[in-house]
Order: C-alpha cells, then structure tokens, then sequence
C-alpha cells in the first residue's frame, strides 16, 4: 500500500488523514514506519494516531491498566513519538481512545481486570501525563476522542459528557478538535438509537465550542462472513446515518478491526477498503 505506483490514487486524494494504531506503532520495525510515513508525506496526507492515553502510572494496578482498552503509558507515548520522528513525520491527530468509557464507566469482563470506574476528573488525570508527551514532541498536535455510542446509555450521561469536554479544554487550554462515534451496529438497533441520542449532543456541544468536529466510524459487521457482505453493510450504515436520519458529520472514518475485508487494494476492487473511501467521496458527501 505504501508503495509510490500502489493502486489507490484516487482514493488518496480524497483522503485527508489515514490513521495508524498506536499498538502497531510500538512494534513495527523502523523500516517500515519509515516507508509507511515517507509514502504518506508524499501523497500529502496527514498522520493520526489512534491509541490509549490513560496513563498506568504503576506496573500491576488492581483496576484498568494492561489489558484493558484505552491504557497506555508515558513511555509507549514516547517511543511512538520517536518513530515517527525518525521516519521523518509528525503526527497531526491523536484519536484518543475511548478513555471516557473505559476510565468512567467500563465495569470489566468476568475474569478479567475490572475497570476502575474513576470519576470524569480522575480519568482526565490520568490522560494529561501521556497528552503532554505527544504535545512536548509535537507542538502542532491536535487531540481528540473516540467514545461508543454506549455512554449515550449510561446515567448522567449527559452531564458527564459536558463535564469531560470542559475539563478537557480547561487543562489543554483549548477544545478537543474532534470526537469520533464507534457504534456496535452489531449490537442492534438500541445502540443506533444510542448513536443518533450522542450525535445530537455533540452538535449541541459543537455550538458550545467544547468540540471542534464530529465524526462517525463507518465499518461494517464483525460477523460478516465476506468482503461483500461487510461492504455492503458498511454502505448500509453510511445510507441509514446521512441519507434516512440526514446527519452531517464533519469526519467520516472508514476503518475496520474485524477479519473482513481481507485487502485495502485495488481501488477498482468493489469489495476492497479504498473502494469505500472512493464510495463515500465520489456518491455522497465529497472529501473529508
């Protein structure tokens, strides 16, 4: 993919960002971070890393920490940091994530480790040291978030909501530039109600200059069994979210972590990754 003749031209110019896991981050050889952010400065696209921020402060806390989402520590921040610098990059977007729901409201699996349950102002403490890394290595960073739809459950949700945004732009000294949806679509239609519940607070908080932009995460299913059927569903959520419901997110995210699909390439496959970035330009909304 990060080659300079790979075919997805034309789903690299409409492109803004393409966004690299932290986890994949720490463990890539140099070469080929090298060779993914050479390709991407190339083609003018901007690097976003998504990655857990909630700083483990001690090596076997008794809640969150290691193996639980959204964790991290200073010292992954760092090493991040220093590969993409080495690389000759910078990151322009940390895609926080899910720190709110997995530092406030996450209760654990069984025979796992608990969530801590902190409260908003504890989970912001916890997020500030490795924030501060990411901004020491890269003054032009910008932050933001990623939440499920599943906090639009929770009580006072509303309210915390609001409370984690200002407290945000309070200790960062200015609003977080974007928060992204992951929706469960999986889960049914009561975590789509919960999405569109979400999405309309975070307008309302936009008009509050506590958010700068509001992004949904299109993918399709974990269960689908082919490519086809998770691009089709994935056009399904695009369809429901901006053409029934006539929803305007300032960011459309096309990602996957599920098996399917199998390949990013060739844009002219109907059934590859690009192919629904170039969908989503070209039929709907144009470039994001």
């Amino acid at each position: 993919m990060f080659k300079s003749d790979a075919p997805w031209r034309n789903a690299a110019q409409v492109i803004s960002v393409f966004k690299l896991y932290g986890s994949y981050l720490e463990h890539a050889p140099q070469d080929q971070v090298n060779l993914i952010v050479e390709n991407l400065n190339s083609r003018h696209i901007s690097i976003a890393v998504e990655a857990g921020v909630m700083n483990t402060p001690v090596a076997k806390p008794a809640c969150g920490g290691p193996g639980v989402e959204g964790y991290s520590t200073i010292s992954r921040a760092k090493l991040i940091s220093e590969k993409i610098k080495k690389a000759g990059g910078s990151i322009a977007y940390i895609a926080m994530d899910e720190p709110l729901w997995f530092g406030r409201y996450y209760k654990g699996l069984p025979g796992k480790k608990p969530g801590c349950r902190l409260s908003i102002e504890g989970v912001i403490d916890l997020v500030m040291p490795v924030l501060r890394i990411y901004r020491d290595e890269f003054p032009t960073v910008t932050i933001g978030d990623i939440e499920p739809s599943g906090v639009a459950y929770q009580p006072e949700w509303e309210t915390e909501t609001r409370r984690w945004l200002r407290g945000l732009r309070e200790r960062l000294g200015s609003r977080i530039s974007f928060m992204q949806l992951d929706v469960p679509f999986s889960a049914g239609s009561q975590q789509v109600a919960a999405a569109l519940r979400f999405y309309d607070l975070l307008e309302a908080l936009r008009a509050e200059n506590l958010v700068g932009a509001v992004g949904i995460i299109y993918n399709g299913l974990p269960t689908d069994r082919t490519n086809r059927e998770w691009i089709d569903n994935a056009k399904s959520h695009i369809k429901f979210f901006e053409d029934d419901h006539k929803l305007r997110p300032q960011q459309a995210i096309i990602q996957s972590w599920a098996s399917r699909p199998t390949h990013a390439l060739p844009e002219t496959d109907p059934d590859s990754l690009t192919s629904l970035a170039l969908y989503y330009a070209s039929q709907l909304r144009g470039p994001k």
